[in-house]
């Protein structure tokens, strides 16, 4: 009978068929006995004794309640008469406890059987009463209903802890997850707003078809050519026909040797929707599948007009440097010379007074001596060799005279008209070579139309802000037009060129824009053929 009672204690689920639990896994509850006589409180623990199970003793309420500060218990046995503290008084103050304050109180008590007692214990806190001499059998089965009541709770309790533990492990989970593909989402926004605003262009392409169709994957395509990705996907030859006719064939020559060659690096001049052509790098590489068979071609297109552009200036800027450099010497040599012959036809115009054939002879002499300074002066400010002589000068009263001068030097078949805004801001400048940079262009205007033509001069105030070719702040605008024949863009490359010229033999020396060139130079630079 003992063996039996003891299963039921240590193993509670054994009641319930099928929830049979191994004592490993017996969650240990703790019994506090409180009896101010040593042998109660030995026959209490040799009853309740178990796995599973551990007596805790107290001879008083003060040591009570201190165990009861100390520990959790799943049932306090706590006797009624004690000195000081009677059993009464512990269980109110432990039930004022909030810890302590659901722990079951069972009393124990020899006296006091009454109803009024029973009552008052009830009253107290105490959920059951065990009347001594104690039964064991009686109280060895309260106890276990108690202690399966505890266990069941706390497993209760640790199981809500174990589903919250979980539950917070999965929100932290899924919020490490959620932060990731943030970031995951960011670092792909971040590249691929990089991408569109830089000048490249990604794009594969089938190797099965005749002509290439370009299957572009991001949006930049519009933003450098003005056309959206399907309209490479239209029409087999759209990316060909719009080849420039001078790189069309090497480059179709190029893409047919790709799957031997490798990866290829192709260069060339393609025409945008606008009209214009700009330069692209297309860095074109052969995919192939697990086989080794050629799959589709990738490829990356990149504008690379700004960069020739930027080489097209750098060599022209060294072409005017070498030129520079030559025609500074010279016309440093020439002034030198000059100025020994201004000086004996200065002083021969002395000796030869009074014989007007002479006289008229030496100052024609002396005015081309000194238009030949003067082309000296120029080629020196041309080579940086001869500073400028800036001052500020009124706009709206020199281009009135200097254009009468441009139309008797243009002739009658020209027409030269002025168009100037009001409150023409002043200018710093140097006149000579403003007004001879102005008659230089008319000149080429005048070439330009041998029929004769409409030759206009506009002039108005600019701001002109960040980001420009320029400083920044106020300039004023001087635009010379014609209605002449024009060149065409490969002369146009070539304009500010010096000693370039498309014109007879004997009729140009090609140094007149290029003049005009080292002229605005010494202010801002301006990129040939513009």
């Amino acid at each position: 009978m003992l063996e039996d009672e003891r299963q039921v204690v240590s193993n509670p689920g054994a009641l319930r068929p099928g929830s049979v639990r191994p004592l490993s896994d017996v969650i240990l509850a703790k019994i506090l006995v409180v009896d101010d006589d040593p042998r109660n409180l030995l026959a209490v623990e040799e009853v309740l004794r178990s796995p599973g199970i551990e007596i805790v003793t107290a001879d008083s309420g003060e040591a009570a309640l201190r165990q009861v500060l100390q520990d959790d218990f799943a049932l306090i046995l706590l006797d009624v008469q004690m000195p000081r503290l009677d059993g009464y008084e512990v269980a109110g103050l432990i039930r004022a406890r909030p810890r302590s304050a659901r722990v079951p109180i069972l009393f124990l008590t020899a006296v006091n059987k009454d109803d009024v007692h029973v009552f008052k214990g009830y009253s107290a806190g105490a959920v059951d009463y065990v009347f001594k001499p104690v039964e064991p059998l009686i109280l060895k089965s309260k106890v276990e209903i108690f202690v399966d009541l505890y266990r069941k709770t706390e497993e209760i309790r640790r199981q809500s802890e174990e589903e919250q533990r979980l539950l917070m492990e999965n929100l932290r989970v899924r919020s490490e997850k959620l932060k990731a593909e943030q970031a995951l989402r960011r670092r792909e926004e971040h590249q691929s707003l990089v991408l569109q605003s830089l000048p490249i262009a990604l794009y594969t392409a089938s190797v099965r078809e005749d002509h290439r169709r370009l299957h572009f994957t991001n949006e930049s395509i519009e933003r450098i050519t003005g056309f959206r990705p399907e309209a490479f996907l239209e029409r087999p030859d759209f990316w060909s026909s719009r080849l420039h006719p001078e790189d069309h064939d090497r480059v179709l020559a190029q893409l047919l040797d790709l799957a031997e060659d490798g990866p290829v690096s192709l260069e060339y001049r393609w025409r945008c929707a606008d009209g214009t052509e700009r330069h692209f790098l297309d860095q074109t590489v052969l995919m192939r599948d697990e086989e080794g068979r050629p799959r589709e071609f990738f490829g990356m297109w990149f504008d690379i007009t700004e960069r020739k552009q930027m080489e097209q200036n750098l060599l022209h800027a060294s072409k005017l440097e070498a030129i520079g450099r030559l025609t500074g010497g010279i016309a440093h040599d020439f002034n030198n010379m000059l100025s020994v012959v201004i000086g004996n036809l200065d002083l021969l115009k002395k000796s030869i007074q009074g014989n007007d054939k002479a006289e008229r002879r030496v100052r024609m002499a002396m005015e081309s001596a000194q238009h030949c300074a003067g082309l000296t002066y120029r080629l020196l400010a041309f080579s940086r060799r001869q500073p400028l002589q800036v001052s500020a000068l009124d706009v709206n009263a020199l281009l009135p005279g200097l254009l009468d001068l441009m139309q008797r030097t243009l002739g009658e078949g020209v027409k030269v008209s002025l168009r100037a805004e009001e409150g023409i801001w002043p200018i710093q400048v140097d006149r000579a070579q403003f007004e001879a940079a102005l008659l230089n262009l008319a000149v080429n205007a005048r070439d330009a139309m041998p029929e004769g033509g409409d030759l206009t001069i506009a002039v108005g105030n600019r701001v002109l802000e960040e980001g420009k070719a320029v400083a920044p702040g106020e300039y004023v605008l001087i635009a010379v037009s014609d209605t002449g024949t024009g060149m065409p863009p490969e002369v146009a490359q070539r304009v500010f060129e010096p000693f370039f010229t498309t014109k007879e033999s004997g009729k140009g020396t090609g140094l007149g824009l290029s003049m005009v060139y080292g002229f605005v130079g010494s202010r801002f630079i301006m990129p040939p053929g513009s």
